[in-house]
């Protein structure tokens, strides 16, 4: 079964690298992209997309408010923050705001498994961040 991936990320490079790179992992499809909150929010309803992977800087409304405005959408994606940012204040701002996952760019392997992980339901934490005891968690998705 192949997982859709809607990705929003203001660099183009990155975002490019980010379709080409999950293009080459077999079970996930890049369905969708986009370089801000705004163009998220208007073509993700047409994406079909399991997981919303994103960044938390984005110009205009930030990918936290973008979290924010998904949590008010019944059909919703889950979703995986990919940030620049390992600050357990970022982590904890982005898990209160809907995100499942979180992951510090730089680490590419971490990437797939995370967007598994929220697709199955489950959150998953890069083991980087190490919050708490432990730094990979799993937990049922909120309904």
């Amino acid at each position: 079964m192949t997982i859709r991936v809607f990705v929003v990320e203001d660099h183009p490079v990155m975002r490019e690298t980010l379709r080409d790179y999950l293009g080459l992992v077999p079970d996930i499809e890049v369905c969708g992209m986009a370089g801000s909150a705004e163009a998220a929010l208007r073509d993700l309803p047409d994406a079909g997309a399991e997981v919303l992977l994103l960044d938390l800087a984005l110009p205009g409304r930030s990918g936290l408010e973008l979290l924010v405005d998904l949590g008010d959408f019944a059909d919703a994606p889950a979703s995986v923050v990919l940030s620049g940012h390992a600050e357990r204040s970022h982590v904890a701002r982005a898990l209160e705001a809907g995100a499942n996952g979180y992951v510090v760019k730089g680490d590419p392997a971490q990437i797939p498994v995370a967007i598994r992980r929220a697709a199955a339901g489950e959150r998953y934490l890069a083991a980087s961040l190490e919050t708490g005891a432990a730094g990979t968690t799993t937990t049922t998705r909120d309904p």
